[in-house]
């Protein structure tokens, strides 16, 4: 039988979901070290430094520390490892991929002698300013059912509106279509809940009747949650800098932010319980997120003394529009392990637009450079967390959001150092970073620590660089939003390999 996608509008003051909750804001709005081989080596602390291409997302001002036209690219290999913990049962799942995570160059034009303006510059960067390729597995044995998502979402609801009119030749995909947009996305819910026999209601003679029970029985549920992300976010940075008496460098960047990423979760359950009709349920659910985002930042570079650099930087806020939509399909099979239902609507659910607005950050840096033989950076930057907002904010759930933001979120800081030591050709590197967790309780999300090795050679005008950066930050990862809204505990490991070829024009 051919299957027809059917597409279906919803409007978003009707959601209810976990599609759009305040660790999603973050998950697309946050930022992971980026770019070339060099910027990575050094952990990312080159805001007092420039002179290189991912420098320049980090201080606008960095393009006129370039000595001449420069192009590169690069290519990143990541590794992601992350060791799950629920109701005591360890999991690991490991994801890999490789991208471009940079490309880009600099026009650099030196200015009349004696002049206030001694040079300036034009360049157009992107980087990757994320990768979305993320698997977590969680499995264990948890005292609550799947049931109770389904049942949260029912009740209220009238059985009325999930009785499917086969007499009328209505179907399944018919009345998810018309619950999607007439009462909304957790009516659906509701109803996914009642066709799978998941839920009863608890007077079937009454059409009215708005209260439901699960079919799941008393006891344990060994359960299997799936969550696999791909995608990325990336930004295209339009830069142009001057630099003022051979000491001070001014840089601005107007930044296009791209987000695409789809998500698929897949819940499985089965229990053994002695008063379950349904003893097995899988339930799959796959979001696509498409978004585009607007960003300027501000960028000073000063030389103080022969050795001594200083830089600052402010990001506005990121102001995304961000579109979503997603597929659902539930399966149960009884005590026999026959199958009882198979609910799969093929509707599209495609939901309003709504707009994310990402925290600003103010950056200071300092570096010190040794002649021709190396430097050390360092790099802190503050982030307001509660200043994320999601809009408009006359939806009852966007208005909910920014409440938990507010309540949840902090300021955070970040610290990167990074040194780098030159000998002839070659040119070795390291760094070490510390995010701090956006959340004021550190359960929900831990800080974020990393460190960075590389190393370059110069052959000509030809440059390569090649870094290896390593991260770990323990977080906690939610099943769903209300009903089952246990957690398990994650431990996130990245490694990325990145090299970059760079040519002096």
């Amino acid at each position: 039988m051919k299957n027809i996608l059917i597409l279906s509008a919803l409007f978003a003051s009707a959601l209810f979901s976990n599609a759009q909750t305040v660790s999603d804001g973050l998950l697309y709005t946050g930022q992971d070290l980026k770019g070339t081989a060099r910027y990575r080596g050094l952990s990312g602390a080159f805001g007092a430094l420039g002179g290189d291409l991912s420098a320049i997302g980090s201080n606008p001002a960095s393009s006129t520390v370039f000595a001449n036209n420069y192009a590169a690219v690069s290519l990143g290999i990541l590794g992601s490892d992350n060791t799950s913990n629920y109701f005591g049962t360890n999991t690991i799942a490991e994801t890999s991929d490789v991208n471009i995570n940079q490309a880009g160059g600099v026009l650099v034009f030196e200015g009349p002698e004696n002049r206030t303006v001694s040079k300036f510059a034009l360049s157009l960067n992107y980087d990757l300013t994320r990768n979305f390729d993320n698997s977590v597995n969680a499995r264990g044995t948890s005292p609550i059912s799947v049931s109770e998502y389904f049942l949260n979402n029912a009740n209220g609801i009238a059985l009325d509106n999930f009785i499917v009119r086969t007499g009328d030749g209505e179907t399944a995909s018919d009345l998810y279509q018309f619950l999607g947009q007439d009462l909304g996305f957790g009516a659906q819910q509701g109803f996914l809940g009642y066709e799978s026999f998941l839920l009863d209601s608890t007077d079937d003679s009454d059409l009215t009747n708005t209260n439901y029970m699960s079919n799941t029985g008393t006891g344990s549920f060994n359960q299997d949650y799936l969550v696999q992300t791909s995608g990325y976010s990336s930004k295209f940075s339009f830069n142009g800098a001057i630099e003022l008496h051979k000491k001070w460098n001014l840089g601005i960047n107007l930044n296009s932010h791209v987000i695409s990423m789809e998500r698929f979760t897949r819940l499985e359950e089965n229990n053994s319980n002695a008063d379950a009709s349904i003893t097995d349920v899988r339930f799959d659910n796959t979001l696509f997120t498409e978004a585009n985002g607007f960003s300027l930042q501000l960028g000073l570079i000063g030389k103080l003394t022969e050795n001594l650099r200083i830089g600052a930087t402010y990001e506005s806020p990121t102001w995304y529009t961000i579109e979503e939509s997603q597929i659902q399909e539930i399966i149960t099979r009884g005590t026999n392990s026959t199958e009882i239902a198979r609910v799969t609507p093929n509707v599209l659910n495609i939901f309003a637009p709504y707009q994310l607005r990402s925290p600003g950050s103010v950056t200071g840096s300092i570096a010190y450079i040794f002649g021709k033989n190396g430097l050390l950076s360092l790099d802190y930057t503050s982030r307001n967390y509660s200043q994320l907002q999601f809009s408009p904010d006359n939806n009852d759930l966007f208005r909910d959001n920014n409440q938990i933001i507010n309540e949840s979120l902090e300021r955070a800081a970040s610290i990167r150092i990074g040194g780098e030591y030159r000998v002839q050709n070659w040119t070795l590197r390291a760094g070490y970073r510390m995010e701090e967790s956006p959340y004021a309780n550190k359960n929900i999300m831990d800080d974020l620590t990393g460190y960075s090795l590389g190393f370059g050679y110069t052959w000509g005008k030809t440059i390569l660089d090649i870094s290896y950066d390593h991260s770990e930050r323990n977080y906690s990862q939610q099943l769903f939003d209300t009903g089952l809204n246990t957690s398990a505990g994650v431990f996130n490991e990245m490694d990325n390999i990145v090299f970059t070829l760079g040519f002096n024009l």
